[in-house]
């Protein structure tokens, strides 16, 4: 079911992506980089569960939330295939929680901000709550997902409450570190921050 999901997403992303421009691909790629190596550090909570930074916030708030699909899962298959994290039979749910609901969310409620106000400090406003919101939205669908499966020695009630608290944790961080990232490109690539989004045309994107 999730991969099934996944795929329709891929579907558009993948045929967005073709007219990619030249100084899109190098902020993608390093800011996917970046991310893989972010991702990696993780520390364990419930149940052999971790929790980690995502990276899609920044990555759809700067691109679109099609680009950050594409980052999300070149991101996890590089974990599932070589450091056997999260695995194949995972890989649609992982894509799902961190591809899509990670990187749609925050970007709806950037684009969201930016239609209620129009000040530096309700841009970035909405940079932090979108990132949080994604964060937890995201650490939510991993928390059903975990409690629903057979395999899992804890229930949803535990699941979703150890997924979600932490990743109000990191969420909190992860939009710091999205609004750091912002304000950098802000002083030294402004450039950058004015690339078309690649998005679904009703969420303001080309």
């Amino acid at each position: 079911m999730m991969y099934l999901l996944a795929v329709v997403f891929w579907f558009f992303s993948f045929r967005k992506a073709r007219g990619l421009s030249e100084k899109q691909i190098p902020l993608m790629a390093s800011l996917t980089a970046m991310f893989f190596a972010a991702q990696m550090m993780n520390y364990p909570i419930v149940g052999g569960t971790t929790a980690h930074l995502l990276g899609g916030p920044i990555l759809a708030i700067t691109l679109g939330p099609y680009l950050g699909l594409i980052s999300m899962t070149i991101i996890l298959l590089i974990q599932a295939l070589i450091f056997g994290d999260g695995g194949i039979t995972t890989f649609g749910a992982n894509v799902w929680n961190m591809g899509i609901v990670a990187t749609f969310v925050p970007f709806i409620v950037y684009q969201l901000a930016l239609r209620v106000t129009s000040t530096q400090r309700g841009k970035f406003v909405g940079v932090f709550l979108g990132a949080l919101i994604g964060d937890v939205l995201a650490a939510l669908c991993a928390g059903l997902e975990l409690g629903f499966s057979t395999t899992f020695p804890y229930g949803v009630p535990i699941a979703v409450t150890a997924m979600v608290t932490h990743h109000v944790i990191i969420g909190i961080g992860e939009g710091a570190i999205t609004m750091g990232i912002i304000l950098a490109l802000e002083k030294a690539r402004p450039d950058l921050l004015q690339l078309p989004k690649l998005a679904p045309s009703l969420l303001g994107g080309s």
